[in-house]
């Protein structure tokens, strides 16, 4: 006689979750199904973005990168934001868009598979959208010990912002400056963002209850809707 086990599977600590996503990621989603706890994720990530953050405005030689913002504006530009472009304004913004854009991706994601799902299968909440999202993410801790290097190897202060990511596509394959139309779209893709595609198949399969190809389709659609028409902006600025 075959002997199936029904137990319930037992939900995963946060912390042990964050761990093992980077290893068995489809297990650590079925632990996490129950009760996602999105909100550990998205407080990491948050945390560890806000301090590298700061600490690369407290090593940067603020006279070079402000001359190499002001490289690429316009000769009639360039006086009126000097005026403006202080060390403490330019950390402050970047550190509160780096703080508010991860939760609002993560909310927007979720909207989008709450709706997705509802009209596939059973559906899920907004919640659980956000948390699987925000799950999905967890790779992004690795962008805290690279630039982490990078600002330990930048021994001048001579550092921009975009090199704190030594695995975007534009460090490692394009080396585009500051001025070139696709510059910030390969700054901002990068290994890790494959890597949280992935991991979000795998969790919109397990809690949505898809085939795998059906959910492949649903993550690939708004990224390539998103960076497609960045990419076709940025080629029209090149004709």
């Amino acid at each position: 006689m075959e002997l199936t086990n029904n137990a319930p599977i037992a939900s995963a600590s946060p912390v042990g979750a964050f761990t093992s996503m980077f290893y068995e990621p489809t297990a650590t989603f079925q632990r996490l199904e129950a009760r996602p706890k999105g909100w550990f994720p998205t407080l990491v990530l948050m945390v560890s973005t806000a301090a590298l953050t700061l600490w690369y405005f407290s090593m940067v030689d603020f006279a070079w990168l402000l001359d190499q913002m002001l490289a690429i504006m316009k000769p009639e530009e360039r006086e009126q934001a000097a005026k403006f472009m202080s060390k403490t304004m330019l950390q402050v913004s970047s550190l509160v868009s780096a703080l508010l854009m991860l939760p609002l991706f993560f909310a927007i994601m979720g909207v989008y598979l709450m709706i997705v799902s509802k009209a596939l299968s059973q559906g899920m909440s907004f919640g659980k959208g956000f948390a699987l999202a925000a799950w999905s993410s967890v790779p992004g801790i690795l962008l805290f010990p690279l630039g982490a290097m990078q600002i330990l190897m930048a021994s001048s202060g001579q550092l921009g912002f975009s090199g704190l990511n030594p695995v975007s596509l534009n460090q490692l394959l394009f080396h585009y400056d500051m001025t070139h139309p696709l510059a910030t779209l390969m700054d901002t893709l990068n290994l890790t963002t494959f890597w949280s595609m992935f991991l979000l198949v795998i969790g919109f399969q397990v809690w949505a209850k898809l085939k795998r190809s059906t959910a492949i389709l649903v993550v690939l659609i708004p990224y390539v809707l998103i960076y497609g028409l960045w990419f076709a902006y940025g080629m029209s600025k090149l004709a």
